[in-house]
């Protein structure tokens, strides 16, 4: 699933960048798995996850593990089991995001 996006997003983002008003964060967990974030601010500063994607890639294989949205209501937290087309789409829009941001 988008290898090509993938690889436009580990070349161009780096741990934590500010663009159109959100914060792009792509962290690199273990040797295969990755955390993509888009966080917003909140009325304390603090970070807001919309939404905070973990993924692991395997060779050319790229699957969400997990998504955390805590500026929605009521607060989304699903594991890939629970519901993989609903996450597979969410990390596609994420992924499109962080591109469009940079308008790479």
């Amino acid at each position: 699933m988008g290898q090509g996006q993938w690889q436009v997003i580990k070349e161009n983002f780096g741990e934590k960048e500010y663009l159109d008003g959100n914060y792009y964060r792509l962290r690199q967990k273990a040797d295969d798995e990755y955390e993509l974030t888009i966080l917003k601010g909140g009325v304390c500063g603090e970070p807001i996850y919309h939404p905070r994607i973990l993924l692991k890639e395997t060779g050319n294989l790229l699957t969400p593990i997990s998504l955390y949205d805590n500026y929605e209501t009521p607060v989304v937290s699903l594991r890939y089991e629970d519901d993989p087309e609903r996450l597979t789409e969410a990390l596609q829009n994420v992924m499109q995001q962080f591109i469009s941001a940079k308008e790479l």
